[in-house]
């Protein structure tokens, strides 16, 4: 595996060649276990340039060349992402971008922004003295300071109780992708929600959820982790409905616990009467 110091030697010979690239920002630098990842942005004067597949033989033998700003186009305005994997364990990111563009992504214009597309910086060259201060070498954190108005909260109960129930009827006529979809994407956002503001009121000051709740294990209580460990079902139909039923104990500590710090009424009768309704299409089914 390449050192540091070789692919910081390699990109700027690269740059240093090209007349398009005027200047590059090292980004993503806070080092992270396992990730042997290096992303840098190219300030160029012509994007159009880096359409094509100009980095194939630049870095050494390439195994995947993915190019982000073409499958997500609005998270990467005026860019072209190259992000690349290598045989020697390494991967490189390269995003050509115009100074404007570079800009408004440093000051978080961005409506996309977040840390995994990288939010500390820092010039490691500047062929014209181009680039404003631009420097910023702590990492945003990934701050929550929520607590939900008495409409949001109930809302998000009623929300959670219909994905549960659409969940319910895909897992009972064994559609599992369907099923699947619906228990880890909207059943387990609302529950992450809950979870979220749990953590927050329980807490008393803003928490640092991490990127995609990454963090949820160190903050939240430990038999309520291990419950939630248990939301994670395998394909079988009756892990499906362990998980099913692990999803809905949680809910209901995490819920309850919210609406008390709150001051709020938790819907157990819609809660208990949504549970029978599922559980007499189960019974029906068995």
């Amino acid at each position: 595996m390449r050192q540091e110091n070789e692919v910081i030697e390699n990109i700027l010979s690269v740059a240093k060649q090209d007349d398009a690239v005027r200047a590059v920002v090292r980004t993503n630098l806070v080092k992270r276990e396992y990730i042997h990842s290096y992303e840098f942005y190219f300030i160029v004067n012509d994007t159009d340039k880096f359409e094509d597949d100009v980095f194939e033989k630049a870095f050494g033998e390439r195994i995947l060349l993915y190019r982000a700003d073409k499958n997500y186009p609005g998270m990467f305005p005026d860019t072209k992402a190259h992000l690349m994997v290598f045989g020697d364990g390494i991967t490189i990111v390269v995003n050509a971008i115009e100074i404007k563009a570079f800009l408004a992504r440093y000051n978080r214009e961005n409506v996309y922004e977040n840390v995994w597309i990288g939010d500390t910086f820092k010039v490691i060259l500047d062929k014209d003295n181009v680039l404003p201060e631009v420097e910023r070498m702590e990492e945003m954190q990934t701050l929550f300071a929520g607590k939900p108005s008495e409409e949001e909260f109930l809302g998000t109960c009623n929300e959670f109780f219909w994905v549960l129930k659409t969940f319910s009827e895909y897992a009972l006529r064994k559609e599992l992708p369907a099923a699947m979809f619906y228990l880890n994407d909207p059943v387990r956002k609302m529950l992450n929600k809950m979870i979220r503001w749990h953590i927050y009121l329980k807490q008393g000051k803003p928490v640092d959820m991490g990127v995609l709740d990454a963090n949820m294990e160190k903050m939240l209580e430990e038999e309520m982790f291990l419950l939630y460990k248990k939301t994670y079902p395998t394909a079988e139909p009756e892990q499906l409905w362990k998980a099913f039923d692990s999803a809905v104990e949680l809910w209901h500590r995490t819920a309850v616990s919210v609406a008390g710090k709150c001051g709020f009424a938790y819907p157990e009768e819609t809660e208990e009467k949504m549970l029978d309704f599922i559980q007499s299409n189960r019974n029906a089914e068995f």
